[in-house]
């Protein structure tokens, strides 16, 4: 997406849309067939096994067109099943969003769901993972449960923790501008999150960048500055500790079974001070600070030493703890100097370089497409053999760009339009079985709009669906670093029998029945219709008018019934 198409002045200049499809199935995404009415151009093709495919709908500016009555529909066929699905691009005039782009899943047995496309040239995504054996999970809703860690407990327990893909949160914290000190930052350039801790977990964030410090010297917030030990540190603070706090128990208590990671840098102080000597914590500050994270529930404190690598422990040594309920581990990293305690050890609280090896590659690029080829050859680069340079790749896929530029366009549309699509299709095409991150790091991780942050109905599951589909397709498929069969090539009800009859600790936590199929329609507003009648298919025009182009290059030269206008198949 060129970056002009952010400015809402621009906004008018192109009428070119995209939806990229990801398929980590082992069946190739066949399109058997289209029609468009109104489109400059209607792209779609066949998606093979493991990749994507960005595909392009242009809408017609055509003099004497009514864009009301645009409309295309792309059917697809998982072959060798009986599975199928239909992409449809229309309008809904007037609307904050009048392209709309509706993913329909009825002929999987599954719903549908109505995106408004935030912006031209942007990208709206769908991620299918399963199979017929295992059956099939989508990004197109959330479903009843948040904890797929525990969801894939049988595939993930004896893969090392570098060998578990999971979304992460870049400077996690920075959900909001809060009041607590302002250094010159404000949301455009400084706000890097749209959700709050608790609800980026819920959206499927395991991997916590937490850049923590106190302010005047007394209570402890996130904050995201450029140089946290400055005379004069730019920036903002944001969530309060105490929130994160409460946010993480929320969520432990409500979804048990999970590893979250919070890694937690810059731990110093915040305050009026133009000396940047003084806000280095004190050894009773740092102390007070790790007493504070002792309220965290569900710590990882059994069984861990430095005999091996926290990366290279099974993952199962994680989500075993505490009876089965998972852990947060607390890694710190932060600016202390010499003779203040790094860690508490006994609480759960390790300093992160002496305990875990990482990557965390920053490729600091301001625009999407130098991020992009930075992260990919980065990742590609990285051996996945179970040998020494295979590491807990953390692939940073957020800009950096300057204060400006930041400041013109916003943090917010600049992760949300360009550079979080852009990671469906640039970094999945060229993923492989011997090439995937551990870590998937985004700004504005579920947002689809700026400023529409409500769970569920108004964010998605991609970065959540797509660390399931890797953990299930792509790392399986690697036998250096994965020993046991697919579990794409046996059932879901298999693999939960699994869980539930396994000795180890986690048989305290009961293991998660299958989601019962979500087959209702989710419209653009976030409002569900659980129950829609039988045969309705949203946006689907009962005619093809006159003028109707189908995939076999044929004009309509009058109008028709659609075929499908109420079909169970499509």
């Amino acid at each position: 997406m060129p970056w002009q198409y952010m400015l809402p002045i621009n906004s008018g200049a192109s009428h070119k849309y995209y939806i990229t499809i990801v398929n980590l199935t082992p069946y190739r995404f066949v399109k058997t067939s289209q029609n468009s009415y109104q489109f400059d151009v209607f792209d779609f093709g066949d998606i093979p096994s493991g990749k994507a495919r960005q595909n392009t709908m242009t809408y017609t500016n055509r003099v004497g067109a009514n864009p009301v009555d645009d409309n295309g529909e792309a059917y697809y066929q998982l072959q060798g099943t009986g599975r199928t699905f239909t992409i449809r691009g229309t309008t809904h005039i007037p609307g904050s969003y009048p392209m709309r782009t509706v993913v329909d899943l009825t002929g999987m047995g599954l719903g549908q769901r109505e995106y408004g496309d935030p912006a031209p040239e942007a990208s709206v995504t769908l991620v299918i993972t399963g199979s017929e054996q295992y059956g099939y999970i989508t990004s197109l809703d959330f479903g009843q449960q948040n904890n797929w860690m525990r969801q894939l407990y049988d595939v993930i327990k004896g893969r090392q923790l570098r060998h578990v893909v999971m979304p992460g949160s870049h400077d996690a914290g920075m959900g909001t501008i809060s009041q607590a000190w302002i250094g010159l930052g404000s949301s455009p350039n400084t706000q890097t999150q749209g959700l709050n801790t608790y609800d980026q977990l819920r959206a499927g964030s395991r991997w916590f960048d937490m850049r923590l410090v106190s302010v005047n010297g007394g209570d402890f917030w996130a904050a995201h500055v450029n140089d946290e030990t400055s005379n004069t540190p730019v920036g903002a603070t944001g969530e309060a500790v105490n929130d994160i706090i409460a946010g993480i128990n929320r969520f432990t208590q409500e979804s048990p079974g999970e590893v979250i990671i919070l890694w937690v840098r810059y731990l110093v102080n915040l305050d009026s001070s133009i000396d940047g000597r003084t806000r280095y914590w004190s050894a009773a500050k740092a102390n007070e600070f790790y007493t504070k994270l002792e309220s965290i529930n569900n710590r990882c404190t059994s069984g861990l030493d430095k005999t091996t690598k926290f990366d290279r422990l099974a993952a199962q040594k994680f989500l075993d703890q505490n009876g089965g309920k998972g852990c947060v581990l607390i890694m710190t990293d932060g600016r202390l100097q010499a003779g203040v305690p790094t860690e508490r050890p006994a609480s759960g609280i390790f300093h992160g370089p002496d305990w875990m090896d990482r990557d965390d590659f920053w490729a600091n690029k301001g625009d999407t497409a130098s991020l992009a080829a930075a992260q990919v050859a980065h990742m590609t680069g990285t051996p996945r053999d179970n040998g020494g340079g295979d590491s807990f790749l953390i692939t940073q896929w957020q800009c950096t760009p300057d204060v400006v530029t930041a400041t013109l366009y916003g943090l917010s549309s600049i992760a949300i339009l360009p550079t979080n699509p852009s990671l469906y299709w640039a970094a999945v095409n060229s993923m492989s079985p011997e090439a995937w991150p551990t870590v998937v790091l985004q700004d504005y991780l579920g947002l689809i709009h700026t400023g529409e942050s409500a769970f569920p109905g108004q964010l998605g599951a991609e970065a959540r669906v797509l660390a399931m589909g890797l953990n299930l397709y792509m790392v399986s498929q690697n036998c250096a670093v994965s020993s046991r069969r697919s579990p794409l090539l046996k059932s879901r009800v298999a693999a939960a029998s699994v869980v539930a009859s396994d000795t180890s600790a986690a048989k305290a936590v009961a293991a998660p029945a299958a989601d019962a199929p979500f087959a209702g329609v989710i419209y653009a507003n976030g409002t569900v219709d659980r129950a829609p009648a039988p045969g309705f298919h949203l946006g689907r025009p009962a005619v093809l008018k006159n003028g109707t182009v189908l995939g076999n290059g044929t004009v309509l030269s009058g109008d028709r019934p659609n075929p499908h206008f109420r079909s169970k198949l499509y």
